[in-house]
């Protein structure tokens, strides 16, 4: 494996652990925000908000980037 496809993979692997933490911290900051009406809580999942949309959108590109890969590899 190239220096690369590695750093891709250990990139990637890291995206979705961070949207794993975030989607947890999400919930635990509605949770709050709900149960006590806290204003840090409720700005607190925005921000969660905002990075989640971010994380997904990078593993969408590196879906769209094997996706590419296989398709170059297709013999015509």
């Amino acid at each position: 494996m190239t220096y690369e496809q590695e750093f891709l993979k250990d990139f990637e692997a890291w995206v979705v652990t961070q949207v794993k933490v975030n989607e947890t911290a999400l919930a635990a900051s509605k949770k709050i925000w709900e149960e006590d009406g806290d204003e840090r809580a409720r700005d607190a999942s925005f921000r969660y908000e905002a990075k989640l949309d971010a994380y997904n959108f990078l593993i969408g590109k590196f879906t769209n980037y094997r996706l590419s890969l296989i398709h170059i590899s297709e013999p015509t």
